[in-house]
């Protein structure tokens, strides 16, 4: 039963985070920092006493936005501007930025033109990750941030700081997978709602608290019983997913997701900071060597090749790309995915989805045909 109250109280933060944020600054007086890329240091943020918030949009109508952007600027560009313009995001003290695709880039200076926290950050990130320049830079850039937070914050972020905020990271994180590899082995013990709800959460609520009740979850799970259903097994890939509804659909027809590849899934609790050397550098060398979005390059990594691996470690029988519409990095990778998938005989499945209205009707057809071609 604690367990079902604990999925059901982050399923709620997961979908309505800002009056928890909100609440929650009021009773801390603590500061909170709004980013928008997995690759973002949150371990330097936590290190100076603020909280890290990953930045989803808003499912509202836009409006305010459409004066600064063109209607082919990405869901999550303008429904985060649309957010913002609104007024809701004025509890938060600041925004990071990571040069990532042009529409974040341009973000930046349109936030920065049109609105007046106390805090704002352009994190320029290297798109080529294999050289040993790219290394030195990043460094560097890390080296500014901390500096930056600094002066912000008026307060010294010692690199012991930094050294327990990768261990509350890294403990999170392993929480994560754990759950993960249970979600492979041990068939539909959470549902895809459930599952995407928890790891939403952990971008948005302090880390302790978010561990904790992971390992409440963890424990309740120890005690039940294996869940082997018949389900077919499906692996998501795509950006940023925050279709609560599309999951529900999975759920609902008996389909299992076994494993995924977003940039708010897998990618964000895959791997770890090394708690020792100089912490900058530990930090700097996870980001360089985590499997690449899109939006940055090593010839030593292939994409390709790692989702296979994955697809066929967890026996899924099909793979379903969810991507934003207009996100022109994840588009442009899309045919070679494809492709590769189709070498091995896996079937897949593209849908283009948008925060703010979701052609349910459509997708559910897809949807189901696409399962229906699965097999039995």
């Amino acid at each position: 039963m604690e367990k079902k109250k604990i999925i059901t109280t982050l399923k709620e933060i997961a979908e309505q985070p800002l009056p928890y944020l909100q609440n929650w600054k009021a009773k801390t007086g603590r500061k909170i920092l709004g980013y928008f890329c997995t690759n973002t240091p949150e371990e330097i943020i936590q290190a100076a006493g603020i909280l890290p918030v990953r930045l989803w949009g808003s499912k509202e109508n836009i409006s305010l936005a459409a004066q600064h952007l063109q209607s082919y600027s990405c869901s999550l560009v303008q429904s985060s501007l649309e957010s913002a313009l609104r007024g809701d995001l004025n509890f938060f003290d600041g925004t990071i930025f990571p040069h990532t695709c042009d529409s974040i880039q341009r973000l930046s200076d349109i936030w920065l033109e049109n609105l007046r926290f106390p805090f704002h950050w352009d994190l320029i990130l290297p798109v080529k990750l294999h050289t040993e320049s790219a290394r030195v830079y990043l460094i560097q850039e890390l080296r500014r941030l901390r500096q930056g937070l600094q002066e912000f914050t008026g307060r010294t972020i010692a690199n012991d700081d930094l050294r327990s905020s990768f261990a509350l990271f890294n403990s999170n994180r392993d929480l994560l997978r754990r759950l993960a590899r249970r979600q492979t082995q041990i068939a539909g013990r959470l549902s895809a709602a459930d599952f995407f709800a928890l790891v939403k959460t952990a971008m948005l609520l302090p880390k302790e608290e978010h561990s904790a009740k992971l390992e409440a979850i963890l424990s309740a799970e120890e005690e039940e019983p294996a869940l082997l259903p018949n389900g077919r097994r499906l692996f998501l890939v795509g950006s940023v997913c925050d279709q609560s509804l599309i999951f529900d659909l999975l759920d609902n027809w008996g389909m299992v997701v076994v494993g995924d590849d977003f940039c708010t899934g897998w990618r964000y609790f895959s791997d770890d900071v090394s708690l020792s050397g100089d912490p900058i550098e530990a930090l700097t060398d996870r980001l360089l060597v985590k499997v690449p979005c899109p939006c940055k390059y090593h010839p030593g990594i292939d994409r390709a090749a790692e989702l296979l691996r994955r697809v066929e470690m967890t026996e899924a029988q099909g793979v379903i790309f969810l991507l934003l519409k207009f996100c022109d990095p994840h588009a442009f990778d899309y045919p070679y995915l494809r492709d590769k998938l189709a070498e091995r005989k896996i079937p897949s499945l593209l849908l283009e989805i948008e925060p703010g209205g979701l052609p349910l009707g459509a997708i559910e057809t897809r949807l189901k045909a696409f399962i229906e071609t699965l097999g039995g």
